[in-house]
Formats: C-alpha cells, sequence, structure tokens
C-alpha cells in the first residue's frame, strides 16, 4: 500500500518542477500561471516503501470557487494524503504562507518546501527556517533547481511525515459553487495578517527588486511595438534558420528514396510504387516540410514561455477581450494554440466563466498551431515569390501580419458569441505576472525537441503513411478511363474556384483532416499524379490558400478534444462549422478583390 502525498501551492511557485524532481517524470513545466490543469500522478520508492503524489493546480484559497479551487478541495475531500506538501515560494513568502496556513488550519500533517531558494539567495534574499517551522509546526525543507541532493533530502522529510504514527484528521468546510463561487472567506484577512506577520519574523534580508522590463513589454506606448518585433523576430529566426535544413533534408529524403526504389524492386511494380512513390513519398515530404521549421520554432517559443513572456500577452490581451466579454486568460490559451490547438482547448479549463470558457474552445483554432506554420511559411514565400519579394525579412512581416488578423478574427467571434449563443457577463480578472527568470537551456532544448518537434512530427507521420497509400489507391484507380482522384478534384473545381482555390487544393485540405501538417505535402502528391507540381498555385491561389490555411475546420485531435471538454455534439459540430465559415467567407472576400485589382 503505497502512502498518499499531495502536492499543492499558489500557481507559479515551481511545483511541477519539484514533481518531475521527486518522480522522475517529465510533467511540462513553464514560467506562467495555470500551467497545471489536470491533476498529475507520480511515484517514487525509498527504503522499500512507495510513495504516490499527486499534483493539484495551483490555487491561492480552497475557497475561492474558482474551477482550480473547486478541483483543489474536491480532490482533498475524496482523497485524504498521508502529507500534504505545500511548496512556497522564497522570492515572495508572505504570499505563500497564506494557502499554507489555511490548510494547517483543516488539521493536514504538512511538509512545507521551500522553493526557488537559488533565485532568492541570487537577489539578496535571507530566511531562518527555524523561525518558520517554529512558527507552523512542521518541517521546512529548503530547495534549489540546481541542488539535486536538496530534492533527496525532501523525501526522506515526505517518507518520515507518511510513517508517523498519529494520523491526523480534518473536515474541510467547502463553499457550495452554485451560491457563493468566487466568494472570500471571512477568514482571509486574518490568514493574510498572520502570513505577513510570519513572513517578516523569518525574513532576514527582504529579496531586492528586479529589473523593471515591463515597463517596456507593458507599457502603454510600447507594448503593443514590442510584442509585434518579437513575434517578428521569432518568425523571421524560424525562416532563416529552416531555410537550408530544408533543402539539405528534402534531398537526402528524395536520395534515401531512389536507394529504397532499388532495394524494392524485386516486388511486383504496383506494390513497388504504392510504397516508395505513395507510403514513402508522402511521409518523406511531410518531414521535410515540417521538421526544419518545426526545430527552430519550438526552442524559440518555449525560450519566450520560460522566461516568463506568455502571462504578459495575457495581460495585454486582458481589455480587448474583456471589451468581448472574456478576459485575459483566453489570449494565454490562444498562446498554448500555437503550440497545439488540441493543446489550446484542454487549457481553457483555466477560464473560470463557463460561458467564456466554451468561446474560448469554440475561436481557439483560429490561432494557427505548429502543424500549420509550416504550410503557411511555404505559402508565404510563394506568394511574395510572385511579388518579386522572396526574403525572409518580407515573409517574416507577413506572417506576422496574419497573426493579427488571426487575433482581430478570435476577437470578433468572441464577441459575437458572448453576445449572442454565449450571452453573459463577464468576471473580473486575476493575473499574477511571473518574474523572469534564467531558462535551464539545457531541459528547453530536450523539451522544445523531444517533448514536442518530435512528438507532433511522428504523430503526422503515423497519420502521412497511411495517407500516402489512399492518394496512391484514388490516382491508380480508374473509372470511365479518368483516375478517381482526377474525378475528386474536377467536381470540386466549382466551389474551390468561388473561393480562389482548385480542387486540388480543396481536396488536400479535406484529406489533411486528421493532420494540419499533411496539406501541402497532399497537395502536390495530388498535383503531381493529375498535373504538374508547378501548375497548383499562381499568387490568387497562394494568397486563398493562406487564408483558408489560417480558418477552417481544426484537426481530427483537435475536434475529439473538444468533445472530450464540452459532452456535446453540438458545441463539437459548431467549434467545426464556426472556423470553416470564416474561411469560406474571407477567401470568397478576397479572392473577389484579388481578381478586382489585377
Amino acid at each position: 500500500m503505497a502512502y498518499q502525498v499531495i502536492l499543492m501551492g499558489n500557481p507559479n511557485v515551481g511545483k511541477s518542477t519539484v514533481f518531475n524532481a521527486l518522480t522522475g517524470l517529465k510533467q511540462h513545466t513553464g514560467n506562467w500561471t495555470g500551467k497545471t490543469v489536470d491533476p498529475a500522478r507520480g511515484r517514487w520508492n525509498l527504503e522499500g516503501k512507495e510513495y504516490e503524489i499527486v499534483d493539484l493546480p495551483g490555487i491561492y484559497s480552497l475557497e475561492g470557487g474558482t474551477p482550480e479551487e473547486l478541483v483543489a478541495a474536491d480532490y482533498l475531500r475524496a482523497h485524504p494524503p498521508d502529507v500534504l506538501v505545500v511548496v512556497l515560494d522564497a522570492t515572495a513568502l508572505e504570499r505563500s504562507l497564506a494557502l499554507a496556513l489555511e490548510l494547517r488550519k483543516k488539521n493536514f500533517r504538512l511538509v512545507l518546501c521551500l522553493n526557488l531558494m537559488d533565485e532568492a539567495e541570487r537577489l539578496g534574499g535571507k530566511q531562518d527556517l527555524s523561525v518558520l517551522t517554529e512558527a507552523m509546526n512542521a518541517p521546512v525543507v529548503p530547495v534549489r533547481a540546481d541542488r539535486k541532493q536538496s530534492y533527496e533530502q525532501l523525501r526522506r522529510v515526505i517518507a518520515a511525515a507518511s510513517s508517523a504514527k498519529d494520523k491526523d484528521t480534518f473536515e474541510l468546510s467547502l463553499p457550495n459553487p452554485k451560491s457563493s463561487a468566487g466568494a472570500v472567506p471571512n477568514s482571509s484577512c486574518e490568514l493574510i495578517w498572520e502570513a505577513s506577520e510570519i513572513a517578516e519574523a523569518v525574513t532576514k534580508q527582504q529579496v531586492r527588486g528586479r529589473r523593471d522590463w515591463d515597463r517596456l513589454l507593458l507599457g502603454k506606448w510600447t507594448s503593443v511595438l514590442t510584442l509585434f518585433l518579437l513575434l517578428f523576430g521569432l518568425f523571421y529566426l524560424t525562416i532563416r534558420g529552416a531555410n537550408l535544413p530544408s533543402e539539405l533534408l528534402e534531398r537526402a529524403l528524395d536520395a534515401f528514396g531512389g536507394v529504397l526504389k532499388q532495394c524494392l524492386r524485386k516486388l511486383p511494380p504496383e506494390l513497388c510504387s504504392l510504397l516508395v512513390e505513395g507510403v514513402y513519398g508522402t511521409t518523406a515530404k511531410v518531414v521535410a516540410v515540417m521538421l526544419p521549421p518545426m526545430a527552430v520554432f519550438f526552442p524559440l517559443f518555449s525560450l519566450l514561455e520560460d522566461l516568463g513572456f506568455l502571462p504578459r500577452v495575457a495581460f495585454l490581451a486582458d481589455r480587448p477581450f474583456g471589451a468581448c466579454g472574456s478576459c485575459g486568460r483566453q489570449g494565454l490559451c490562444m498562446c498554448m494554440g500555437i503550440g497545439c490547438n488540441a493543446v489550446g482547448v484542454t487549457g481553457c479549463r483555466i477560464i473560470p466563466d463557463p460561458k467564456a470558457r466554451l468561446a474560448a474552445i469554440l475561436t481557439n483554432s483560429l490561432v494557427p498551431c505548429n502543424g500549420r506554420f509550416p504550410t503557411l511559411i511555404l505559402l508565404t514565400g510563394i506568394l511574395l515569390g510572385w511579388a518579386g519579394e522572396q526574403s525572409a525579412c518580407f515573409t517574416a512581416m507577413f506572417l506576422t501580419m496574419v497573426m493579427l488578423l488571426s487575433f482581430l478574427v478570435t476577437l470578433g467571434l468572441t464577441g459575437l458569441l458572448r453576445s449572442t449563443l454565449l450571452k453573459g457577463q463577464g468576471r473580473p480578472f486575476l493575473l499574477e505576472l511571473p518574474p523572469f527568470r534564467r531558462p535551464r537551456m539545457g531541459q528547453l532544448l530536450v523539451r522544445s525537441l523531444v517533448d514536442r518537434t518530435l512528438r507532433v512530427l511522428a504523430r503526422a507521420v503515423r497519420v502521412a503513411a497511411p495517407a500516402g497509400a489512399c492518394i496512391w489507391l484514388l490516382s491508380h484507380l480508374r473509372t470511365g478511363g479518368r483516375p478517381l482522384l482526377e474525378l475528386l478534384a474536377a467536381w470540386l473545381d466549382p466551389a474551390a474556384a468561388i473561393m480562389g482555390l482548385t480542387g486540388t487544393l480543396l481536396l488536400a485540405f479535406l484529406l489533411s483532416f486528421p493532420a494540419n501538417e499533411l496539406l501541402l505535402p497532399l497537395a502536390l502528391l495530388i498535383a503531381g499524379n493529375i498535373q504538374s507540381p508547378e501548375l497548383l498555385f499562381t499568387a490568387r491561389t497562394a494568397l486563398c490558400a493562406i487564408v483558408f490555411t489560417l480558418f477552417h475546420w481544426p484537426c481530427s485531435t483537435t475536434v475529439l478534444t473538444v468533445w472530450h471538454e464540452t459532452k456535446s455534439m453540438k458545441w463539437t459540430l459548431l467549434s467545426v462549422l464556426l472556423p470553416t465559415v470564416v474561411g469560406i467567407l474571407l477567401c470568397t472576400l478576397a479572392n473577389a478583390i484579388f481578381l478586382i485589382i489585377t
């Protein structure tokens, strides 16, 4: 029987980092509030005994009424722990102690983990841990990210507390979420005063103030320009860094395809063609298109994430989203959607208002995910190539404007939903801006390249192989003397022409529903079986393809995630219909304007 341990603390105090260090797992960590939306579980063994630990979402109180607080309170009620580990922030002790005091008054057996000690020491802070131990009547373990032995000490203190014979008892007096959501308990002021007194007694030297970069990032006149320049720099470095590797990788994969064809030449010609041209050809195109941009984009995006950039985007987005009936947390979910729309949909759980949360879920796919970025980069290069401006600088500028369009459309559709189907009064937005922290580059590279880039690429490859086989079969099965692939593209041509696309492109959009990463490789493969790939794009089709890539139905994974989050077929279908209608309308408009101008 494993000892039950629960990990709790305020948002953004490093709970996931402590959880990973104790269990050896790789729970995603991030320097922003609301990162943990689901309880995470792990185990470790010490001296023949097993310990099961659960990392609950970060909260400020058990009685605030937010979704995270209700989840934490319900879990504590249903699963009383042997030991409750409260993670405190050594750089902001007073703020962290209020929750620990509330938990102590519930008669939990506590172990206090004083995290971020290295950062506090770097900023000149000093604490008397013996005073904190006496005041809280609980063991205190200082933890430093750069010293693994501090986590070993934490394990042993947890083990000692777990094996104590006199089990504590507790009762939770939780509010009814239907009658008191958002209410603050009468004793909250007392807890804050007590936390302030203890922190004052413990602190021997205050933490020095940090360099105020927020004056630049959040300033009234500088914030928009700074955000624009950061996005521009992100896209520029991605494009410049991916150009040469893309070319080299494509050549290498083509060469390997020739070798593979020679190795399979003894097979029947049809089977060899299916495996090499269909399965391998599609998979190779997906890898060549996706891998280099993602290998550059994800480390850069993770760097901004670890620095603490994402919550500042949420802060800047709060005013425009507030005007639309939502809040800045939706801006944070948008940033998560850039990595993956399915993750962005799951992240919408941090939005406390149910109707605002549903509006964020329905509009999250309007933000281009990682699977669409390589396609957008290549299509932008094609479009600017027609205009004679194919430099990385112009491409990055265009992509930045594309992101701005995505943000504006998301705002507009959110406002429309909140004033019609999901009408309701918005709630105040409370956001704690985390400090700027120095990223740990080793962990950043592993997380961005292995946990993100390779995971997304593996998913795309799993889908690309059968999709390539399907395209090959459609191109070789004939009816009336014409391949089925050609007939399907011709059948879609009239509808595609209205949108400024071709039947080939529209068919590629439909077949890439399992994964957005397949769009451009499938389009090239279909064009290669019907016509010359060089005839696939004109300036007009490239422009309309960019618009429809930005706004169309979400991928199958995102659709399933929406169903999982809403448990409603109506809202799931609407999450598919809304971006599709927006894409069709904007494509038609762009096509009409292009025809008028030219």
